[in-house]
């Protein structure tokens, strides 16, 4: 039980123990076995995620994805480095545990956005996407008209009958849902830390007059809001998803919440009903704090493992012959990669962002972020076909630093109508002779590019009569082969 004394509640303190080492002998204590234990634990879990981590860091051929993938795997060493530290200092154990919970919050923002770049690199392509598959009254609409069967949300809120009114405002609500938990979680630790210093928190009371039952509360709400959002995002794109086997890396990051969570809900409940007592040098709360510490460092050795085929670095090291007379691909700098990987301004950007949208919303008027995804869904609607993307393709892809280069545009420029490029790859024979109709300079040799007038004159008068004007010029390019002798 907590020590309450002049309106203020502190953590209850046992008899300090024996030292370890005592008249030149060892002598063990059940909490020094347990410490050994956990340590082997924690030491197992730091090699096999730093492991992982350099070799995604040395390999860091595709920044969108692998600096979310590295932030997901620095999970495994902080639970097990914090959670062995409220171990030996379980008098303090309160605040350790408090800053460790918190980095769960950008590990689900982590997933989320990882998600959505294993659907395209572009945000206006994976907004186009969403205006398909996303929940949404226009989505019902089209659905009714094909005599199928509408979408439903993820239970447990199917009977819910509102929805968003297209596939873009879903998005966006998914994005908010997720990134909320950003904001709440570090606010909330925050404000425990500090009411715990004060001695106002109060962790094993759920009084209402401590602090701990409401931000316990506040936490709970916010994380189930995230991990639906997150769930129902999934769900949405699942098929597209596949290939990517989401689910092994959405169990990789949802098991760990869930039983960090659920383990200390338990222990507490024994706690409550005498199950666990005092002993002479440990109180009931240190001993749930060392069980509690045994359990999560060996759950997070396992998930050390898992991670290592969940999120492998091999689909992103460039392939080499090793029969080849090409020299090995160069690896990238390590403490360079590990700067972009914890950059966080992309989040704080998509924050403001969402702001921006939402106020937008309020106000009655369409978001400029999704004029770029609505370009790109007319283009298919006019074309009969989706705008062929310079970022498809597999990750080997992105190991070409060019084809990197000019997706990091996308993320700064502001979007324009797209470019309209007819890909030729053909053999054909000239004169007797086989000759090759190439691209770019995949074959060694500059291709001209030449202006074609008449097929723009023609995406401009489609894209007026859909209502969108003329009031930003674009370019179409042609490509004009040159032909070469075999």
């Amino acid at each position: 039980m907590a020590d309450i004394e002049n309106g203020r509640c502190h953590k209850e303190e046992a008899e300090s123990g024996p030292s370890l080492l005592q008249n030149g002998d060892l002598v063990f204590q059940a909490h020094h076995v347990g410490w050994i234990v956990a340590t082997s634990f924690t030491l197992v879990a730091m090699a096999t995620s730093f492991w992982l981590i350099i070799k995604h860091l040395q390999w860091y051929t595709n920044k969108r994805e692998q600096r979310y993938i590295v932030r997901i795997l620095l999970l495994v060493p902080i639970y097990a480095v914090i959670s062995l530290a409220s171990y030996f200092f379980w008098n303090h154990s309160t605040p350790l545990l408090l800053v460790r919970d918190c980095y769960e919050s950008t590990v689900l923002t982590s997933f989320f956005y990882l998600l959505l770049n294993y659907l395209s690199p572009d945000p206006d392509e994976q907004r186009a996407i969403f205006m398909k598959a996303g929940l949404s009254r226009e989505a019902d609409a089209k659905a009714r008209l094909a005599r199928e069967e509408p979408k439903k949300w993820v239970f447990p809120l199917g009977s819910v009958k509102w929805k968003p009114s297209d596939g873009l405002y879903f998005l966006q609500w998914m994005k908010w849902g997720v990134l909320q938990y950003c904001v709440v979680r570090p606010l909330t630790t925050l404000a425990a830390v500090i009411l715990d210093y004060m001695g106002l928190y109060c962790e094993e009371s759920y009084g209402l007059g401590w602090g701990h039952i409401y931000i316990v509360i506040i936490v709970s709400i916010s994380v189930t809001i995230a991990m639906y959002c997150l769930i129902q995002l999934y769900v949405a794109v699942a098929e597209v998803l596949r290939p990517h086997r989401p689910l092994l890396k959405l169990f990789a990051v949802k098991a760990v919440v869930f039983l960090t969570f659920w383990q200390a809900t338990f222990l507490s409940v024994l706690t409550m009903f005498g199950v666990v007592k005092n002993t002479k040098y440990m109180t009931a709360a240190d001993i749930n704090i060392g069980i509690g510490a045994l359990l999560e460092t060996f759950e997070m050795m396992l998930f050390g493992f898992l991670h290592i085929r969940a999120f492998t670095y091999k689909d992103y090291r460039p392939f080499h012959d090793p029969e080849s007379k090409d020299p090995p691909p160069s690896r990238t700098p390590i403490l360079r990669s590990l700067g972009h990987a914890m950059d966080f301004r992309e989040t704080f950007r998509e924050i403001w962002q969402g702001c921006v949208y939402m106020w937008a919303k309020m106000r009655g008027r369409e978001p400029k972020h999704d004029e770029g995804a609505k370009r790109i869904a007319h283009y298919e609607s006019a074309f009969g076909k989706a705008r062929k993307s310079h970022l498809d393709g597999p990750k080997s892809a992105f190991i070409d630093r060019k084809r990197a280069y000019d997706a990091e545009k996308l993320e700064t420029h502001a979007a324009t109508f797209p470019a309209v490029y007819v890909d030729v790859d053909e053999r054909i024979d000239v004169g007797g002779q086989r000759q090759w109709l190439g691209l770019g300079n995949d074959y060694g040799y500059g291709i001209r590019r030449d202006r074609s007038d008449s097929l723009e004159v023609q995406i401009e008068r489609e894209l007026e009569r859909r209502g969108y004007g003329s009031r930003k010029s674009f370019r179409v390019f042609f490509f004009k082969p040159c032909f070469l002798n075999a």
